[in-house]
């Protein structure tokens, strides 16, 4: 259980699913977290280190309601970012997030380097696949997870599985 008097916190955005594990890590380590998600409310019951907030980052007003939630929040400590289409919402969120101390999960559909434009201080996990006898198949959860941690644990970027253009699963 966290104590306000002594909490470091972290925020999470989008990470009820394949970086279900990279959350709690975040969560037992740098408490309270902010779950922001489509269905935070539903994720890990109980655990009293997370606070949900239950937004769609398609709406209208996502940035500014995670902003308000925040206001109540000790200093940001880390962050993990998952979100579809991130080019559009960076740029809004970045005065949010913590530097040093963020990562952001970038699916193999966002493009090679540069493909969105990432700000200074914040760190990439890209997503690529793994190499099979009879193809490639997709990243697991835990291969996710343990990307996003060790970047979260290291705050160097980096590559889970291999960035092949044009690969087809």
């Amino acid at each position: 259980r966290w104590d306000p008097e002594d909490a470091v916190a972290s925020l999470v955005i989008g990470g009820t699913g394949m970086l279900a594990a990279a959350t709690r890590w975040l969560a037992e380590r740098y408490p309270p977290t902010l779950l922001v998600s489509r269905h935070a409310g539903g994720f890990d019951p109980g655990n009293e280190a997370l606070v949900p907030l239950e937004l769609d980052w398609s709406r209208a007003g996502f940035v500014e309601a995670i902003a308000e939630r925040l206001r109540t929040f000790p200093s940001l400590h880390r962050a993990l970012v998952w979100i579809h289409g991130p080019d559009r919402l960076i740029p809004d969120l970045a005065p949010l997030l913590p530097r040093p101390g963020t990562v952001l999960v970038l699916g193999s559909a966002s493009g090679g380097p540069g493909a969105v434009e990432v700000p200074e201080g914040i760190v990439t996990v890209r997503l690529g696949s793994v190499a099979t006898a009879t193809g490639r198949r997709w990243l697991t959860h835990e291969e996710i997870s343990a990307g996003a941690v060790a970047a979260l644990a290291d705050g160097r970027p980096r590559v889970v599985g291999e960035l092949v253009p044009g690969a087809r699963m």
